[in-house]
């Protein structure tokens, strides 16, 4: 049984963790079809948004302990940093990061440990009102995986990640919405129908080459260069944009009242 099922609606790429006897628990095999799925979609021009769920009735319950601290710990040598080996939620929240594609999660169920910080750099947060999430690294004598250090604060503001990282419990849906966790709650059954609703809005009536050059624009904004230099980068990418064919499509659409016809974003 393959542990990520990968399946595709339209120009929407549908990611689906697939180990629902083990509550969809990342490990190794899980970790690296996530990343080799991801980097097909941002290679694949026909892929304008990925979205991503779980099998069964929680999304993710963390780290597979069963495996052992392989779970965590990156395998290749290539994958070290000063000396010690990467632990492999932060390889795939950078991978996540740098995607062109929007990335939605579907959170169908309960999210804990690695299973929440996966979804911290995606880019739209739809769960269950009925979800649970924690970070339960304090509990389990550990730190922060997935650099949720960095990602954290900056989605939710420093007090909040503060406080769900040291009292490292549970939480409700409701309180992660209420602290900017989450950005939709619906009914656990609507969950994926409406991420997928989103995501064909998303293919269908917005520029992928608008819509990559964003996100850039967004992670470049983290980067805490300052409002000048995000300024001198906004300048030259409209410049571009202006004499653009999606520039021109976009707006032709909007005088017409019909929908906009975009190229397909280049392959990263």
């Amino acid at each position: 049984m393959s542990e990520l099922l990968v399946s595709n609606e339209g120009a929407v790429r549908l990611l689906t963790l697939n180990r629902p006897d083990k509550l969809n628990a990342y490990n190794v095999a899980l970790h690296s079809a996530l990343l080799k799925a991801i980097d097909e979609a941002d290679n694949d021009p026909g892929v304008r948004v990925i979205v991503v769920t779980g099998a069964g009735r929680v999304f993710c319950a963390g780290a597979d302990f069963e495996e052992g601290f392989d779970t965590f710990a990156a395998t290749d040598a290539v994958d070290m940093i000063d000396g010690v080996k990467r632990d492999l939620g932060g390889v795939l929240n950078l991978r996540t990061h740098e995607s062109d594609t929007p990335i939605i999660a579907a959170i169908n169920g309960s999210a804990v440990g690695v299973g929440a910080t996966m979804t911290i750099p995606m880019d739209i947060r739809i769960a269950s009102n009925r979800a649970k999430f924690s970070f339960p690294f304090a509990r389990r004598g550990i730190v922060f995986d997935g650099a949720a250090s960095y990602f954290l604060p900056r989605l939710v503001g420093f007090a909040k990640a503060q406080e769900w990282i040291l009292k490292a419990d549970l939480f409700s849906a409701e309180e992660a919405l209420a602290g900017g966790f989450m950005s939709e709650l619906t009914e656990p059954e609507n969950v994926l129908p409406r991420a997928m609703e989103l995501a064909q809005d998303i293919a269908l009536n917005c520029s992928p080459t608008s819509v990559a050059n964003n996100k850039k624009l967004l992670r470049e904004s983290m980067a805490g260069n300052g409002p000048v230099a995000a300024h001198a980068m906004e300048s030259k990418m409209l410049a571009k944009a202006f004499v653009s064919p999606d520039c021109a499509e976009g707006v032709q659409a909007f005088l017409e009242k019909r929908a906009p016809n975009f190229e397909d974003r280049a392959p990263k």
